[in-house]
């Protein structure tokens, strides 16, 4: 192999690593449009921001404290709720954001979101459920909550 060919394999490489890199940080949002379509898209949905789901965990932003970042890296919460738990989903989210965890969710809609949930928590988990890493807990425990994200790390204040 000429050396030639060789800097054009590596160059190839590094670039289709980078394209990878930048693709995979991308946020990835899903809606419905006004026909009732599923929508998937890279953007937020247009003219409102209140019924999207995104599918990534971003990066925690560089304005965290260092702990918080570092947790929210080993130890990344997803919050799953569903339309039919109000008041009991809406404590669940108070709690993180007084808690100040960032946090994705994953709201259940449709009766396939249903479907991968069972399969995924299994059929007698209660909503709403906390993953915290690879833990999940099922319904909203304030203190069993507290306990699993001081253990995962995240500051108290």
């Amino acid at each position: 192999m000429t050396s030639n060919k060789l800097k054009t394999i590596v160059a190839a490489t590094l670039i289709a690593l980078i394209a990878t890199t930048a693709i995979a940080q991308q946020s990835i949002y899903r809606w419905k449009d006004p026909k009732g379509r599923t929508v998937y898209s890279d953007r937020l949905p247009p003219g409102s921001e209140s019924d999207f789901v995104n599918f990534t965990n971003k990066p925690p932003s560089q304005s965290l404290p260092y702990a918080t970042r570092k947790a929210a890296k080993d130890f990344p919460v997803t919050l799953y709720t569903a339309t039919n738990c109000e008041q009991l989903c809406e404590d669940a989210r108070a709690f993180l954001k007084t808690r100040k965890v960032p946090f994705s969710e994953y709201s259940i809609k449709t009766k396939a979101d249903l479907e991968a949930f069972r399969e995924r928590f299994g059929a007698q988990a209660e909503i709403p459920v906390l993953t915290v890493g690879t833990n999940a807990l099922n319904g909203f425990e304030p203190t069993g909550w507290g306990q699993r994200i001081d253990q995962a790390g995240y500051p108290k204040n």
